[in-house]
């Protein structure tokens, strides 16, 4: 028998809170008083969550902003990009899909220049959501995050075989209702191909052989598929020629079925991308260009944010969704997303240790049994990798406490 409350308290003293100075690059030569507080934080009670989030902006001499959201279908590695062109790890990453499960905000300050990103949970569908009982941000975040945005970044895995030739029909639904956004393509895990050839070929399909207004170049032994006038030019004149036999039916039924194929890749492809990025986000490996990239973006306007906030996220919320990508990482099947976490206890000591009580709450006695592990090693695991993340989130020492419970046993 196994108990059915666990808990499991360790405490974390090798991280200290640590001071982000402004490089001098950073000061514009006419705010010498900019920033008023030297650092960047993610706060760590809600009353400097509050605070921070009524502080009004100040506004460098010559202010630029850029919103990016960035959008693609579940666990092609968004979270882990904006984690990479953060240095700083604010947004919840696991292998398993549906992780990020409402849209959620980082910012980027590099000079006079604040990038805002806008995290959002994996496209998918009305009937995904329906069939796999999501929440409804996981469905609308996305198509939300368009709307406050300036540029979107549209990420494909490429090491994932069926996917990566074409977009699904709600990402092209979102880039057409949104077609006056800048968008560029990133192509992520291109670490996993061997085939240079066939990353081009892929992104082939996925732009319609347009990157920028202009036709791109394929390998010399890729056959490039024929228009439909194309098609039907070829068509005319071996007929004119007698190459065809007007009876054999086969020939154009052929001819109808490239025409039909061709029309049906046309619709699964985004022309209107005006750069492409090839990288790894998790050896950042590419994440320079695309930083580079946005930075260039950026346009004259004032900053939505001041320069001390890193993330939208309340830290109570922070520290649960690190708890639960730990939960993810761990656990099997449907246990994971069957758990709840929430935050029972939440307290800054004198000496700055955060010290945090955080309740996983399994369905039934089977759910606890695999979240305790045996001899409770997997919740030990999983606390121990909660507490080094949060700490590392936080900039602070940490005292983590877990306590697992049964809520079907009252």
């Amino acid at each position: 028998m196994f108990s059915r409350r666990c808990c499991v308290s360790v405490r974390l003293m090798a991280t200290t809170r640590s001071i982000l100075c402004l490089s001098p690059r950073a000061l514009s030569a006419c705010a010498s008083d900019f920033p008023r507080v030297a650092y960047r934080t993610v706060p760590r009670t809600l009353v400097e969550y509050n605070h921070l989030k009524s502080i009004v902006p100040q506004q460098p001499c010559n202010p630029k902003l850029l919103r990016v959201a960035v959008i693609g279908q579940p666990n092609v590695g968004k979270s882990t990009l904006v984690n990479t062109l953060m240095h700083w790890k604010v947004c919840s990453v696991s292998s398993k899909v549906h992780t990020t499960r409402r849209n959620a905000k980082a910012v980027l300050v590099d000079g006079e220049t604040q990038i805002v990103f806008l995290d959002t949970p994996g496209i998918v569908d009305i009937d995904h959501g329906r069939k796999h009982q999501l929440e409804a941000s996981m469905i609308v975040d996305p198509e939300h995050a368009l709307l406050n945005a300036d540029l979107v970044a549209v990420m494909v895995d490429a090491s994932d075989h069926w996917r990566r030739h074409s977009f699904d029909r709600e990402t092209l639904r979102l880039l057409e209702f949104n077609a006056h956004l800048t968008s560029v393509l990133v192509v992520n895990k291109v670490d996993l191909l061997k085939s240079k050839r066939q990353i081009l070929e892929f992104t082939h399909f996925l732009t319609g052989g347009i990157v920028g207004g202009v036709p791109t170049c394929r390998s010399g032994t890729v056959k490039r598929r024929l228009t439909p006038e194309e098609l039907f030019s070829r068509t005319d004149e071996m007929l004119k020629m007698g190459g065809v036999n007007l009876k054999d039916e086969a020939v154009h039924l052929r001819v109808d079925d490239q025409i039909k194929q061709t029309e049906d890749d046309s619709k699964k492809s985004w022309p209107n991308f005006s750069r492409i990025f090839m990288i790894s986000a998790l050896k950042n490996d590419g994440v320079k260009d695309i930083r580079d990239f946005l930075l260039q973006s950026a346009k004259p306007s004032e900053w939505l944010y001041p320069f001390e906030m890193v993330t939208d996220q309340n830290p109570h919320e922070l520290a649960a969704l690190i708890v639960r990508e730990k939960i993810l990482n761990h656990l099997s099947r449907e246990v994971p997303y069957n758990v709840e976490v929430k935050v029972a206890m939440w307290d800054l000591d004198a000496a700055g240790v955060l010290h945090i009580v955080i309740e996983i709450l399994g369905k039934n006695t089977r759910h606890v049994k695999h979240i305790l592990g045996e001899g409770g090693n997997t919740v030990k695991a999983i606390a121990a990798e909660s507490r080094q993340d949060i700490a590392t989130a936080f900039r602070s020492d940490v005292s983590l406490k877990l306590i697992v419970k049964n809520i079907s046993a009252g």
